[in-house]
């Protein structure tokens, strides 16, 4: 019969507790697929309870997705002038709002207010800027449009 529950052991004074790890508060990592060590034990969930560190986790997670979304808007405004329809804005703009939604639902009870909230603000001076890019792109792209309906009469 296989074991369908994993428990969690700790001693403490000769006394041992047990926890069902399904109750366990915490911040999960689970670990790459694929990395196993010869001399050590394969893990494939971390549950991280301290609640500093699981701040400091948390918020390294989401400064890499920053970075990220950074890197991808600086690439999609330097490009931006070549792309006439504006999908390079539109695509970075759906990453940043998956990325503020990613921060309210998956790292709001990890992280403190003063940092979701510093992060919402900048994700959104980010989506303002995204937003007046296109506009004046859609707003070229139209005056061009009404100067070559005008030249064909």
């Amino acid at each position: 019969m296989a074991v369908t529950s994993k428990f969690l052991i700790i001693k403490q004074n000769e006394e041992k507790n047990s926890k069902l790890l399904s109750d366990i508060e915490g911040y999960n990592l689970t670990m790459k697929s694929g990395v196993h060590f010869v001399d050590g034990i394969d893990i494939s969930r971390l549950i991280i309870t301290e609640p500093n560190f699981v701040d400091k986790v948390a918020s390294s997670k989401i400064k890499k997705k920053f970075e990220k979304l950074i890197n991808m808007i600086q690439i999609v405004c330097e490009v931006g002038d070549e792309d006439e329809s504006g999908e390079g804005y539109r695509i970075a703009l759906d990453e940043s709002e998956k990325l503020k939604q990613e921060l309210w639902n998956k790292y709001k009870k990890f992280i403190s207010d003063e940092k979701l909230e510093l992060m919402t603000k900048k994700i959104e001076i980010l989506e303002d800027e995204l937003k007046l890019r296109l506009e004046l792109l859609l707003e070229a792209k139209y005056k061009e449009d009404e100067k070559e309906k005008g030249h064909s009469r």
